[in-house]
């Protein structure tokens, strides 16, 4: 809407991004007891409603942090910085996160988002979830990421002739299991997913915890065109794979180095 619509008579224009502000998350549950509701946001507090919270990870991170008290006071302190949080945790703190923990991201073509769910709520039981439609262009060249072969014959929703729809559903949060004190395998939990996004044209952001092997990453993104231009400008034995640029999940900083220059090593003794 524009700004003067939104400032008519009788509507609510709701300031998000004040720092005493309830987190926005919170703010839409109550949606689940009033009922329906209109309201107005500006578009960058919008574009920001969940930063100070972390989308729900700060529930976690400072369970008070959502009390009136603490984000009157001291509110205006939100979010903290994560690469601060990660370089001042131990193995033993990354090691827990790893095993009782979910932050996953996965882009599922938009008719497989119900069993996409399905399979979230029984694998690892984590609410709430991001959802977030995103477009996959059919391109002249086929990239690591790219839409379902002849997509366009069945005219689902949301699809066109020149690209495919899909959604980023973000899985972030403790699962159901570690909140009632039940055991929870992170690292298998992570696995199946992966294999259930291989299985049904998906994929995994890498930013995410990754347990893929290098065989099944390369099963998820098409290496065809990325290995074509490794060829060409002569990458293959000077810069590492993409794959173990990202490669994470149980290994530590010093395992993902060895690994690399275990890689890098044979190119360099050729050369020699």
């Amino acid at each position: 809407a524009s700004k003067e619509e939104a400032k008519k008579k009788g509507n609510k224009i709701n300031c998000v991004g004040w720092w005493f502000k309830p987190w926005f998350y919170q703010h839409a549950q109550t949606a689940l007891k009033k009922g329906e509701f209109v309201e107005y946001i500006p578009t960058r507090e919008y574009y920001h409603r969940h930063t100070r919270c972390l989308y729900w990870e700060g529930k976690l991170i400072l369970p008070f942090g959502d009390q009136f008290w603490f984000r009157f006071l001291l509110g205006w302190l939100m979010p903290p910085k994560v690469s601060l949080l990660k370089a001042t945790q131990g193995e033993s703190i990354r090691n827990y996160y790893h095993d009782n923990h979910v932050i996953q991201d996965m882009l599922v073509p938009l008719y497989k988002v119900g069993d996409a769910l399905e399979f979230v709520h029984k694998e690892m039981e984590v609410y709430p979830l991001w959802l977030c439609p995103h477009r996959l262009y059919k391109l002249p060249v086929k990239t690591m990421v790219y839409p379902e072969p002849g997509f366009e014959h069945h005219h689902r929703q949301g699809d066109t002739s020149y690209a495919q729809m899909f959604t980023d559903v973000g899985v972030y949060y403790a699962p159901g299991a570690v909140l009632r004190g039940e055991e929870f395998n992170g690292a298998l939990a992570v696995h199946r997913l992966e294999q259930w996004l291989i299985e049904n044209h998906s994929y995994q952001p890498q930013y995410a915890v990754s347990e893929l092997n290098e065989k099944d990453f390369w099963r998820m993104f098409d290496a065809s065109h990325y290995e074509h231009c490794r060829q060409k400008y002569g990458a293959v034995g000077t810069f590492m794979s993409v794959y173990y640029k990202s490669k994470k999940g149980r290994k530590t900083e010093k395992e993902v180095q060895e690994a690399e220059a275990a890689i890098l090593e044979p190119a360099y003794a050729d050369e020699a």
